[in-house]
């Protein structure tokens, strides 16, 4: 799940939300937004909240309420290398790499695992970007249903992942002769 709050005081709402050009461009959007440098979020009218609500299910798949919706898993697989320029690789509302410069390497993102390959780098010093290489493949934890529906970069295919079935029976019958050993053991070191 996303780190995403909303505080209101007076008349001012109070947005935190991890970083997506997206969402910066559409809550510019709403009259009276800014950024507030010192305390690191963004400040709308209080009477907008309803509409930054909308712009974070958008974005982000969910909001600041608890969602009764559960959220799954999924595997991500590149098969083009994709890149954004001095932004975050963003997808189904998750940060996959983010890059803060051209040598810095990328940071992985916040419920997210790369299982093959490794986010990178690239461009020049002033116009660096973040890069997914072709060929990785990645898992997203904790995705809202709702941002299944988001549109996926040409080049990026997606399956959620069913969560392991458990064989009761198998583990019960594994517990039961497990703990006949412990009690051999027992007997033994007595």
């Amino acid at each position: 799940m996303c780190k995403i709050t909303v505080t209101t005081e007076a008349e001012t709402a109070y947005l935190s939300t991890p970083y997506n050009a997206n969402f910066v461009a559409a809550i510019k959007r709403i009259g009276g937004a800014r950024w507030d440098r010192d305390r690191r979020v963004w400040a709308i009218p209080a009477e907008a909240i309803d509409q930054a609500r909308e712009i974070m299910r958008r974005v982000y798949g969910e909001d600041d309420r608890p969602n009764a919706e559960p959220s799954v898993s999924v595997r991500l697989i590149f098969s083009d290398r994709i890149c954004e320029w001095r932004a975050p690789v963003t997808i189904l509302g998750k940060t996959i790499a983010s890059a803060w410069g051209r040598d810095s390497g990328a940071r992985v993102g916040d419920d997210v695992a790369f299982v093959e390959g490794r986010p990178e780098s690239g461009g020049s010093v002033k116009n660096w970007y973040s890069v997914v290489p072709a060929g990785c493949v990645v898992v997203l934890h904790n995705v809202p249903q709702a941002a299944l529906q988001m549109e996926l970069p040409e080049g990026v295919t997606a399956e959620v992942m069913q969560p392991a079935t458990v064989d009761r029976a198998a583990l019960e019958a594994e517990r039961e002769r497990l703990l006949a050993r412990l009690a051999e053991i027992d007997q033994l070191l007595a």
